[in-house]
């Protein structure tokens, strides 16, 4: 069974790879919350890798 802190450690090692968040202050406290703009870049940043196309709307 995969403990909380190795399942966190996975998370965290998986975010460093694929770069999606890169400021390294963010990954060092997994369990401290985080500002809603850090959150939604990070899933803008997958967004765009899933789709990069440049046209489609804002909202």
């Amino acid at each position: 069974m995969v403990t909380v802190e190795e399942h966190k450690e996975s998370v965290i090692r998986k975010i460093r790879a694929y770069g999606i968040i890169k400021d390294s202050v963010w990954l060092e406290k997994p369990d401290e919350p985080v500002p809603m703009w850090v959150l939604l870049d990070a899933l803008l940043q997958v967004i765009d890798r899933l789709d990069p196309s440049e046209d489609r709307p804002f909202d």
